[in-house]
Parts: structure tokens; sequence; C-alpha cells
């Protein structure tokens, strides 16, 4: 963290803080994407990102980027401009984010509960792991009824029904011999009448009211799947996963750049850095056809892309150009600021 209580000059506004104020940037190491952004933009030049891809890779345990504490001014620019927020900038404790002088991105992602079905499937798609569902499964006696019982007389305690039941709902004991057992967990049979079929002595008898099987009508009400959604904003890039794969359109996601991917298939040697860079799984191996060992070209999903520029910066040989066309933040009469948005449309 570097903090400063000194009489500092605003690079984004040019006014002069008073002694009082405290200014501090500190930097979140595992939502940093690498994107240099922060580099490309810093006024006085104090920040420096590292080489992502040993880094993404785990070949070397360091800092993704190091600020020159002598250098840094405390403008809050690094911060206002990274697309994670990896970077947080405080005047007296207070995001710039939350101050109305400071302009930030219009980007967000959010999941609406009440159209929701808790599938998980925004879940399992996220690269990021940004999104938890919470659900609460409806009873199974309130989906499927029925009765069931064994004439413990007839039945020979051949373990037959146990093997078949698909719900490992029936527990034969078959030991010792002349105390052997048979117990049917009615919280998890399914009344699919399987048992009753596969005894050889007929020694089950059963009956579905609501069957596990057939067109039976259920109160939905007994059916519901309940839950909550949450997004971790700290580690969602709204990338727009979890709104592509939702069934049901529940999943909203607003990004802050436009732009364009370009990779030069001839220069690229399918090294595989991109991929393993890339925060969103936009880039990926095409899938193998046949028997060959070299696989050609990169397969890019642009529809996930943010535009950060990680991949393009990390590629070793100058193989990806990445455009951003437009950029959607807040107003802002701030003429640094205004030439810093301008500048990241290259």
């Amino acid at each position: 963290m570097i903090a400063n209580t000194k009489e500092v000059k605003d690079e984004g506004f040019d006014i002069k803080r008073s002694a009082e104020e405290v200014r501090n940037l500190s930097f979140k190491d595992h939502i940093c994407i690498g994107c240099g952004i922060c580099e490309s933009t810093c006024p006085v030049d104090a920040i420096t990102v590292a080489d992502m891809g040993p880094i993404v890779r785990e070949e070397v345990d360091i800092s993704k980027i190091d600020i020159d504490e002598d250098k840094c001014v405390l403008c809050g620019m690094c911060s206002g401009l990274c697309p994670v927020n990896a970077l947080d900038f405080t005047i007296d404790n207070e995001p710039i984010s939350t101050i109305d002088a400071y302009p930030h991105y219009i980007a967000s992602a959010e999941i609406d509960d009440d159209t929701c079905i808790y599938c998980q499937r925004c879940e399992v798609a996220c690269p990021r792991e940004a999104i938890t569902i919470a659900r609460s499964l409806p009873e199974r006696s309130d989906l499927v009824t029925g009765e069931i019982e064994v004439d413990e007389e007839t039945c020979i305690h051949c373990g037959i029904c146990d093997e078949m039941c698909p719900a490992d709902a029936i527990d034969v004991d078959r030991t010792p011999p002349g105390a052997e057992s048979i117990e049917i967990n009615k919280d998890k049979c399914v009344y699919c009448l399987i048992c009753k079929k596969s005894c050889p002595v007929n020694a089950i008898k059963a009956a579905c009211r609501i069957c596990s099987y057939g067109d039976y009508d259920i109160d939905p009400a007994d059916a519901v799947t309940t839950g909550s959604s949450f997004i971790d904003d700290e580690l969602c890039v709204k990338c727009g996963w979890c709104e592509e794969i939702c069934p049901v359109d529940a999943a909203k996601v607003k990004k802050q750049y436009e732009g364009t991917l370009d990779i030069d298939q001839d220069k690229c040697t399918v090294c595989g850095t991109c991929i393993d860079v890339c925060p969103c799984d936009v880039l990926s191996f095409p899938e193998s056809t046949g028997p060959a060992t070299v696989v050609d070209n990169i397969k890019k999903d642009e529809q996930y892309c943010i535009h950060c520029g990680a991949c393009e910066r990390a590629c070793p040989v100058d193989a990806i150009d990445v455009k951003i066309t437009n950029v959607d933040h807040t107003p802002t009469k701030s003429k640094s600021w205004i030439e810093k948005f301008e500048a990241l449309k290259n």
C-alpha cells in the first residue's frame, strides 16, 4: 500500500489537497489480469507490469505489477482506469468510485433472482469463479410418493433388490446366516417398482401414488427450487459468459469496452501463452481432428472478450492485435481524464 498525507497535485483535476487529506493506493494481486492498462496510462510512468506468462503458469511467484513509490503522485488514474478494479485508490478512506468528481466505467453484471431457476450453469461457466448459486431443492416426498413393504417371511435376503435399486434405498444384510435383515429407506425410495419386479419370490409389495415416471400433475408450489445468486464484484470481469449460457435470461452484463480482437495466424506459434493469460476463456486450442501432433491456429470466441489487451501484451511474437473502439464511462470535465480515456482507444 502507498499512502500519502502530504500536499499533492492531483493529475486529474489540478487541485491542491490539504495536508490533512489521506490518500491510499493498494493493489490486489489476485484480481489483476496483467492487461497493462495501468502501466500504459500512468502519467508519471510509476507502474511496471511483470511478464504474465510465467506468472499464470505458476513458474514464478512475484507480484504482477510494481509501483515506484518515489514516482507515484497518488492521482488515482491507475485505479480509475483499471478494468477489473485491481487497484484500490481511496481519499480519506473513501473509494474514488463513489466520489462524483472522479469518473468511472459504466459496467455491470447482475442476476435477477425473480427470474433465475438456480440451475448453476452460470456458476460452472464463469471463468473467474465469481458466481455462487445457492439453492434449496424441493422435498422428494412432495414429488414422489407411494407405499412399499417387504414380507419378511417370504424374503430370502438374496440381495437382488439391493443391487437393482437405482436410489440406493434398500439395504440387505446377509450375515450372519439365520439373522439376515432388509431395510428400505422411504426417504430415498422413488417408488419405481424395480425392486418389486426383480424380486424372485415376490416378497416386495409396492405401489406409487405420484411416481418417478409417467405424466402426473404436481403442484408447482411443491416442485419449486428456491435459492439466491451472488456475483463477486472483485472477481467478475464482465465477460458475458453468464448472460450467454443462462437458459432463462436472468443474467445481464454490460461491458465497459467495445473493440476487436485479431490474431495473425501466420505469426502465431500456438504456444498457448494467450490462452493461459486470458481472464475470459476467449482463446483456446482447436479440437484435434486426427492423429496430427501439430495444432493449427488459435480459436477465438470474441463475444466473451472484454478487450483488455492482456493476450496482446503477453504474446511473445506480437501475433495478437486488440483494439478498443469505445469506452463507456461517466461524464467528466477533466481534460486529463478525458485524454486518458481516449488514449485507451488505440
